[in-house]
């Protein structure tokens, strides 16, 4: 009897841990990439399905559940009784009926709200201001061209409030996965092929995003940041990434700008400048940017610094390579090629 009771116990003790474990996940994920805090039309529909899903399986734990402990107390073998096996039986073929089509109702409820989703992430509302983004995955930093305003930035997507923004996502390089979990699903971005989603913030501020496919060494620090501003913020950022990048305007700066331009400018961009690279991020307005690396490191002079001298130990497997482009940097150099960066916002 002893044996007996401790393993109810123990199957009592699982199934409240099972049904303990959502909410506490819910809680514990309440962090800068939960899902559970969503701020976009498809994370909150996401939500809705995830949560509807959960309480059907509970609805369903526990009615199968309470059949199993009701049976389990009610023909345990009780104290003083001689042991005796029941009569036996074979099933019962109507209800076994009964599970199954209880099985395809439930399966049909669960299909309802996620059909509902799949039709709200094909296509945005056309009540929305819309607007669009290219989404381009390489090894192992994202780059984002908006084509209606000529603004090309990396790893920092900035997006106005309430607009349907429509993503093409691509890759140069190998798979990744474009995901930004606060406001939308995420969709893959395939060498040769382009693929579409869509997303919205219903709130100005941060929402981190991340690649989803592992891409290879640095796959798990291929990050990057969603701004949502409102539509004033938007305009005034829009402007000022339209503009050529800021001139030098100092000794340093001067130096610095000779010094990106002697192997720098075969990788990098800058608008304005004759560097036009597109092997590594366009650093046009790089001095506006709050990060580097993909979100690594805080954009600071000490961070940049290391950075440049050394990018492999930075971020492992990076294409940024000095000794195969010829790059020697003094100590000069190094500190007037980071004036220079710093002052392009």
């Amino acid at each position: 009897m002893k044996a007996q009771s401790t393993s109810i116990l123990r199957l009592i003790l699982m199934m409240g841990s099972f049904l303990l474990m959502y909410p506490l996940n819910a809680l514990a994920l309440m962090d800068a990439q939960s899902t559970f805090d969503v701020k976009g039309t498809i994370g909150q529909e996401q939500l809705t399905v995830f949560w509807f899903t959960v309480g059907v399986s509970a609805f369903l734990l526990l009615t199968v559940g309470g059949v199993f402990f009701y049976a389990l107390f009610r023909f345990r073998a009780k104290p003083g009784q001689d042991f005796a096996v029941p009569e036996q039986t074979h099933g019962s073929a109507k209800v076994e009926i009964a599970l199954i089509i209880a099985s395809c109702l439930l399966l049909l409820v669960i299909a309802v709200p996620n059909a509902k989703a799949l039709f709200v992430m094909d296509k945005p509302p056309e009540d929305k201001p819309a607007m669009k983004v290219i989404a381009i995955g390489h090894q192992w930093w994202w780059e984002f061209q908006y084509p209606d305003l000529g603004i090309t930035t990396a790893n920092e997507l900035h997006i106005p409030t309430n607009t349907a923004v429509k993503v093409d996502i691509k890759a140069v390089d190998v798979i990744h996965s474009f995901w930004v979990p606060r406001l939308a699903g995420k969709m893959d971005a395939v060498p040769g092929q382009i693929n579409q989603m869509w997303l919205d913030a219903k709130e100005p501020g941060k929402y981190n995003g991340q690649c989803t496919e592992f891409c290879g060494d640095s796959h798990a620090q291929m990050r990057f940041l969603v701004f949502a501003h409102d539509k004033a913020d938007f305009d005034k950022w829009t402007k000022s990434e339209k503009a050529d990048a800021a001139k030098p305007d100092t000794v340093a700066q001067v130096n610095g700008e000779k010094v990106f331009m002697q192997g720098c400018n075969s990788c990098h961009a800058i608008k304005g400048t004759n560097a036009m690279g597109i092997i590594g991020p366009n650093l046009t307005h790089f001095g506006s940017r709050t990060s580097l690396g993909a979100v690594m490191y805080e954009n600071n002079t000490d961070n940049l610094k290391n950075w440049i001298k050394f990018p492999q130990q930075m971020k492992p497997g990076n294409l940024m390579k000095l000794e195969q482009a010829n790059i020697v940097l003094s100590d000069r150099d190094l500190a007037d090629l980071v004036a220079y960066l710093q002052n392009l916002k």
